[in-house]
């Protein structure tokens, strides 16, 4: 099946469904992790800003402080979204049913925890000695939200007035997950830019910046592709061989981020904060490129 379209998108969906649920599990098992490992974190947070108080005043540490326990909110938020997408796609799974209602939960839940970026981008910003490190990381945070929060909530509203396989609803998937794939990629890419380690001297740290840059925009420019004709318009179908390669491009970002991270501590500190998570993708790839040649 080298094309596929919205009128038989369900039909297809469920052929892929072990895959989906591997990944669901992957994500609901790393938002667990973080949520978890969140609380003594946050305790270590209210630790030091206690102890800036007597040399910076209460108004910044405090701010950050409750930036980050908003951020907190956002990260229940998300693991709830996780938390209905795993239920999605074990119905999918064992019932070969798309079933909508969950799914739609788990988009506006992902959607709405950008939205807790929101106190934290306004204090690196506008934090005493702000360096250039908390512009680029609030920059970076912003455009996340600006890029995944529009094109969930519409895809949230599509969900809750037709099928999964309505052209319009089709349509808003198809852009709903590729604003998913570029807002990746600009985390990763500005993250390398302001907490990773750049060394072109260094092979390892040049193939990590080189990663950073480019593996995961060519897997969105090519979900893009794959997509192209359905977002604009001018066709109902996809094409499954290049959303399939697309999506074993992304995970292919965090292999080699790993495989930098062996070598160099900078990356390997870090490693907790990607979405590591998406290592799996390639699974539903590699499940969609079966699916064609099955055909």
């Amino acid at each position: 099946m080298s094309q596929t379209d919205s009128h038989n998108f369900k039909v297809w969906l469920s052929t892929i469904a072990p895959y989906i649920l591997a990944v669901a599990v992957a994500f609901f098992v790393f938002e667990l992790y973080l949520l978890v490992n969140s609380i003594p974190a946050d305790y270590q947070i209210y630790q030091y800003a206690m102890a800036l108080i007597p040399s910076r005043g209460s108004f910044w540490p405090m701010f950050w402080l409750a930036s980050e326990l908003v951020g907190e909110v956002g990260l229940i938020f998300r693991f709830s979204g996780a938390c209905f997408f795993m239920v999605f796609a074990w119905l999918l799974f064992r019932k070969k049913e798309a079933l909508i209602t969950h799914l739609r939960r788990g988009v506006f839940l992902e959607a709405t925890h950008y939205l807790f970026f929101t106190p934290f981008i306004v204090y690196l910003f506008l934090r005493p000695n702000a360096s250039i490190v908390s512009f680029e990381a609030a920059f970076s945070y912003m455009l996340q939200l600006l890029i995944i929060l529009p094109a969930f909530m519409m895809l949230y509203a599509k969900l809750g007035k037709s099928s999964i396989d309505n052209p319009q609803t089709f349509k808003w998937i198809a852009i709903a997950t590729t604003s998913f794939i570029f807002a990746l990629w600009t985390k990763h890419f500005i993250f390398n830019l302001y907490a990773l380690p750049i060394n072109f001297q260094d092979p390892v740290l040049t193939v990590g910046f080189l990663n950073s840059t480019l593996t995961m925009l060519v897997a969105a420019l090519i979900w893009l592709w794959a997509f192209l004709p359905l977002i604009r318009g001018k066709s109902a179908n996809f094409s499954t061989k290049k959303a399939g390669i697309g999506l074993v491009l992304l995970g292919l970002y965090f292999v080699i981020y790993i495989f930098v991270s062996l070598f160099n501590a900078g990356f390997q500190s870090y490693l907790m904060l990607t979405e590591l998570w998406a290592i799996s993708i390639p699974i539903i790839g590699l499940g969609m490129l079966k699916s064609m040649s099955n055909d």
